[in-house]
């Protein structure tokens, strides 16, 4: 049977020839390779199968679609504007992906007959394979200019990456080699070939015309074992070396198996059905959490992000992430066996130190950022807990943050002021007093009790007045919503003060809650319902906006101002409020919203969450100084906040940097108050 249609060669070449190397590749390498990978993949599932459980089923097609989508496109990486990352990755994955599906239709060939399926079935899949091995090639080139030429700080470069590149290249080349070689001893016209295979076309005038029957076979041999072994080497070596090729195989299934939840929210603790709390040890984390320490590339993203990290901190989410999963093979070696806890490191203090676990706003920029998925904040937490309510190690002021949550409701140690200091001479309506309201304005600890934060509650006020709302507040019945002690870790406390307010606000007959922090619409919206509190939760910039777009509030302007935002981590990241804001801000200003170079999901944190409001920092590296900086190069005159805790750090910030003549922090509530001033008179 004569193999001229697919460009083989002008003399006699029977099937047999091509077909015995094929039935030794799949009957050898084929079993081979399918065992490695089994062992490779059974290794890793029996190391998260270590973890605690974790469930996340549910919604597969959702699970599917977006595991296929982020893959695939690499949107994670470019609504970051990091174009040419998105495109080398989007090169190599779609080179490869193309390559690979004609090899596979010209190996199918082989063992269905050369005319059937189509010839031009084939034809096509040979175009596809070049065109797959020219796309691989660029995508990688661009991967060695951006690792070792152009490189960015926050990647890493060790010696197995550089033998993957080569490997990959060889491979890629011998199969082009190959081609060409084939080509070479065709009598099939030039043309077809420039055509169907224009790469190999230009490879194979590298070598002789003239070829023999025994060259034919030496040939089939050499495909074999010059371009198919290597082939199958390096995909052994991929799994059984725990290479980061690993990747293309472990980040979709982290991606599959993303929290579907809130992002907003931390999972609770059943006191009753455990011993230890929060994560001491790797096996304390969920099953998912290993597997993000398996599916992170290293690509430093999260480093980027971390305002922490950017502010000269200890933390380094990255290199928690790469820590904690060495940690995590060294617990856990192979042959897979559990070193006693007597023969491996602690893991809070000596692979994660405290300073680290301490350092963390919960920004959540980290896992914004990761093309992947992986939880950072969710395991910072855990070792908190384990800080918290095990090993009771604490920095000082934390502790005494944490006392004062307990003995007085809140977390503010030395202040004097009461929970209705702000309201004094507005006849603010008390829920007890009033018998019932359609809205229940909670005011928050810092609002109530932080003088400059004062005036936000009293500006909300006017307007709830203004258009008629019926309100009234808790007063002296108001407590801490809980967030300091969750994210400090204490999730005993957190839940004490929790089931208290759910106990409140059913007993008052809450139905919708107001609220002016950030944080506790956060804690109201998602985290309460894990206990039974469920109620609608808005955030005044909602209702605000929302008055404004249904012109119930018609603002004045500011004139001769220059307004920017800044996008509090809780209601941007965590919530994605990102659009009310900026209406508000476009209806009270000429100018509208002057965004900041990093702004809405990519917008850089306060320094305040996290508890560390409350917390002592190192005055050259606190986080509200450098984003002061970035506010301060934008030459504005106001920077608009939602949230009580930014207002308090800028404030801060402002004062520190001796910039108060040229740059003020107003609330989005106190800019609408003032520009309600500034109406033109209604005329009749």
């Amino acid at each position: 049977m004569p193999l001229n249609e697919l460009f083989w060669t002008g003399q006699l070449v029977y099937i047999n020839d091509i077909f015995l190397p094929i039935v030794i590749g799949v009957l050898i390498f084929v079993p081979a390779l399918v065992v490695v990978f089994i062992f490779g993949f059974a290794r890793h599932y029996r190391i998260w199968k270590m973890g605690q459980p974790d469930d996340r089923s549910g919604d597969l097609w959702k699970r599917l679609v977006t595991a296929l989508s982020v893959a695939v496109t690499n949107w994670r990486i470019i609504r970051r504007r990091e174009l040419y990352p998105g495109i080398m990755h989007g090169l190599i994955f779609g080179g490869a992906a193309v390559l690979a599906l004609g090899k596979l239709i010209r190996l199918f060939s082989y063992l269905t007959g050369i005319s059937n399926p189509p010839q031009v079935v084939f034809l096509y899949a040979s175009w596809a394979s070049e065109v797959g091995g020219v796309l691989l090639i660029i995508g990688g080139l661009m991967a060695v200019v951006r690792r070792y030429v152009v490189r960015p700080k926050r990647l890493d470069n060790k010696p197995e990456d550089s033998l993957v590149y080569i490997w990959l290249f060889l491979i890629v080349l011998t199969g082009f080699m190959i081609k060409g070689y084939r080509i070479a001893a065709s009598d099939t016209p030039a043309t077809d070939w420039a055509k169907w295979s224009p790469v190999g076309y230009l490879i194979s005038h590298l070598f002789p015309v003239f070829i023999d029957q025994a060259k034919n076979e030496i040939l089939v041999w050499h495909r074999a074992l010059f371009h198919s072994l290597p082939a199958f080497v390096l995909l052994g070596y991929v799994w059984l070396n725990r290479s980061r090729l690993q990747h293309i195989f472990l980040s979709p299934l982290n991606i599959f198996f993303r929290s579907l939840e809130p992002k907003g929210m931390l999972k609770p603790i059943d006191f009753e059905a455990t011993e230890r709390f929060g994560a001491a040890r790797i096996e304390d984390f969920t099953w998912k959490h290993l597997m993000d320490l398996d599916a992170c590339t290293r690509c430093g993203r999260c480093q980027d992000a971390c305002p922490a990290f950017f502010s000269g901190k200890a933390l380094n989410p990255k290199k928690v992430v790469l820590d904690l999963k060495e940690h995590l093979y060294d617990v856990f070696p192979v042959p897979l066996r559990m070193k006693p806890a007597g023969q491996r490191q602690d893991m809070i203090s000596e692979v994660v130190t405290d300073a680290v676990i301490w350092d963390c706003t919960t920004c959540r920029a980290c896992m914004e950022a990761c093309p992947v998925f992986i939880e950072h904040v969710d395991k910072i937490v855990d070792m908190r807990r384990n800080l918290s309510m095990d090993s009771i190690r604490l920095p000082e002021e934390v502790q005494g943050t944490l006392k004062s949550l307990g003995t007085r409701g809140h977390p503010f140690r030395g202040t004097t002021s009461t929970r209705t200091t702000w309201s004094e001479g507005l006849d603010v309506p008390v829920l007890a007093e009033s018998g019932g309201t359609d809205v229940l304005y909670w005011i928050g600890c810092t609002a109530a009790l932080e003088d400059r934060n004062m005036k936000v509650p009293r500006a909300v006020v006017r307007i709830l007045r203004e258009v008629g709302i019926n309100f009234a507040v808790l007063g002296a019945e108001e407590a801490c919503c809980g967030d300091p002690a969750r994210r400090l870790g204490d999730e005993y406390l957190y839940k004490t003060i929790c089931e208290s307010n759910i106990e409140i606000f059913k007993a008052r007959d809450v139905k919708k809650i107001l609220t002016s922090c950030p944080h506790c619409y956060n804690t109201f919206r998602h985290e309460y319902p894990q206990f039974g509190g469920k109620f609608e939760v808005v955030h005044h910039a909602q209702l605000i906006s929302e008055l404004i777009a249904g012109g119930r509030i018609t603002p004045g302007i500011l004139d001769g101002v220059k307004i920017t935002y800044h996008d509090s981590c809780y209601l941007g990241r965590y919530n994605d409020i990102y659009r009310e804001p900026r209406t508000i801000l476009k209806a009270i200003s000429r100018t509208g919203c002057i965004e900041l170079s990093r702004s809405r999901e990519n917008s850089f944190c306060c320094g305040g969450g996290g508890g560390h409001m409350w917390m002592e920092e190192d005055p050259g590296k606190r986080i509200n100084i450098r984003r002061v900086e970035e506010i301060s190069r934008a030459k504005v005159d106001i920077v608009a906040t939602a949230c009580p805790y930014c207002l308090t750090m800028f404030e801060d910030g402002i004062k520190a940097k001796g910039i108060e003549e040229t740059l003020r922090v107003k609330d989005l509530s106190e800019l609408v108050a003032e520009s309600m001033d500034k109406k033109p008179p209604e005329t009749g």
